[in-house]
């Protein structure tokens, strides 16, 4: 085994302040890279572009919750700039589209709670739908020649439901990576990460 990479996995077992390991951070870090450029690549693979599941918007809820207000901002920050990067189109589109993401879970945090399923799949459709929605009216503002389709209306609107009613399916499954026990802590608030 190589001396250097033994040094990098124990460095990803350091604890934060808050006792928190940030090695799932870093994994999902590398997870939406790798989705970024999946989607990229396996976009409308079987002439179905009907299930879109928006994995990076319920990676950001997760990592809210997990790991705070900052740690979700600057994955979002990032995962935006990293799209833009390998997409073709505006930049900052997609930097504004995951900011806006992550703005919705800020504030939607104050009025549901995100660690309860039914929380976590309001405020996940909730930003799946405005992202789609400043994708839209961005698209609008700087490319006249945008048509719209009800058939993509009705995509998006699927897109939604089932990226909101997946959500806690995939916070149980990043519990579980992470090693927490089902039953969730109570009285843990992102405002207090």
């Amino acid at each position: 085994m190589v001396p250097g990479f033994v040094g990098f996995w124990e460095e990803c077992a350091v604890k934060t302040s808050e006792n928190k390991p940030i090695g799932f951070y870093i994994w999902a870090w590398l997870g939406g890279g790798v989705v970024t450029l999946l989607t990229g690549i396996w976009s409308d693979p079987w002439g179905l572009d009907f299930f879109d599941l928006d994995f990076l918007v319920i990676l950001t809820a997760y990592l809210f919750v997990a790991f705070g207000q900052i740690s979700a901002g600057v994955f979002a920050l990032g995962q935006g700039f990293l799209i833009d990067v390998f997409s073709g189109g505006l930049h900052g589109l997609f930097t504004a589209a995951y900011l806006s993401v992550f703005f919705v879970l800020l504030l939607g945090s104050r009025f549901f709670n995100i660690l309860n399923p039914k929380g976590q799949i309001i405020i996940v459709s909730l930003s799946v739908l405005l992202k789609n929605a400043m994708l839209l009216i961005l698209l609008r503002i700087f490319s006249q020649d945008i048509v719209y389709s009800k058939t993509f209306l009705l995509i998006s609107l699927f897109s939604i439901c089932v990226t909101g009613l997946t959500a806690p399916l995939f916070f149980q499954l990043f519990n579980h990576f992470r090693g927490i026990p089902i039953r969730m802590v109570g009285g843990a608030s992102p405002e207090k990460n």
